[in-house]
């Protein structure tokens, strides 16, 4: 009998603070490569937000550490032709997170869609509504002196910066900051605490420069955003909740977060040139 999980629904605006998501995605001179992607869970928080039926219908606890083959196997096909999946591993770490680790293979950069907000994809049977992600999409080019050029292209920052550029209106609904209540604050606390997502690009073999500020070794971090450092910042938390309201994605999120310490946040293109 399958499970039917069932969402407490006073904790569903608090879910994604209980997410940390790290991508690595892996690329070889010819366009190949491998994406090694962990979502973790708070594991107290997802099993006090869900419960689930067992065969004797009865609810039952259960974890994010369960893997659904059915659901990477689906997720590798949304991320672009040539991407199929590889392997998947329970993830727990000290801090009480768990989750699981997938690995998948591509074919080709260039028809890879990476999305940049966390997905519970392989996890637990839950049916949760996420807003469509902005995917970041790469080209591969030849450099000078046989060197290989990839470029990362997060399309949604660009298309933010003109459509500010070209409308200054606020968005509507948007309300004062002074109008937020102590209640709405605490609750956006809830949500971004705990939050992390990172997408790191890995070479194989030496990077000659790159457009990014933020490389070690063969690895660039094409995004990096732990939020516990906005949680220090009421003043900005207030401004994005009044904005953007109560669950925004990394995507609208990552305009009003440039310049906030221990975020790594670059430009809307990212080159990197290795030999």
């Amino acid at each position: 009998m399958t499970r039917r999980l069932t969402l407490v629904p006073l904790f569903t605006l608090i879910l994604t603070g209980c997410i940390n998501s790290s991508t690595l995605i892996k690329v070889k001179a010819d366009g190949s490569g491998t994406i090694e992607q962990a979502v973790l869970m708070n594991a107290q928080a997802f099993r006090g937000m869900f419960t689930a039926l067992g065969a004797d219908g009865k609810p039952a606890q259960v974890g994010p550490t369960a893997v659904n083959e059915a659901e990477l196997k689906a997720a590798a096909e949304k991320m672009g032709e040539g991407v199929t999946f590889v392997s998947a591993t329970p993830l727990k770490a000290d801090n009480g997170f768990e989750g699981t680790k997938a690995v998948y293979a591509f074919t080709d950069i260039t028809k890879l869609r990476v999305d940049q907000d966390p997905s519970m994809a392989g996890g637990a049977n839950v049916q949760v509504q996420r807003k469509p992600g902005k995917p970041v999409v790469f080209t591969l080019a030849k450099g000078a002196n046989g060197t290989t050029v990839v470029t990362a292209n997060f399309t949604d920052m660009a298309q933010q910066a003109e459509a500010r550029a070209k409308d200054q209106a606020p968005p509507q609904g948007q309300m004062s900051p002074d109008a937020i209540s102590p209640q709405m604050m605490e609750m956006a606390k809830a949500m971004f605490n705990g939050f992390k997502v990172a997408i790191d690009l890995e070479v194989a073999g030496q990077i000659v420069k790159s457009s990014s500020e933020y490389v070690s070794g063969p690895r660039v971090t094409l995004l990096e955003m732990d939020l516990g450092e906005l949680l220090k910042d009421e003043a900005k938390l207030k401004e994005i909740q009044a904005k953007l309201g109560p669950n925004p994605s990394v995507s609208e999120l990552k305009p009003y977060l440039a310049g906030i310490k221990g975020l790594k946040i670059n430009e809307p293109i990212v080159t990197v040139e290795f030999k």
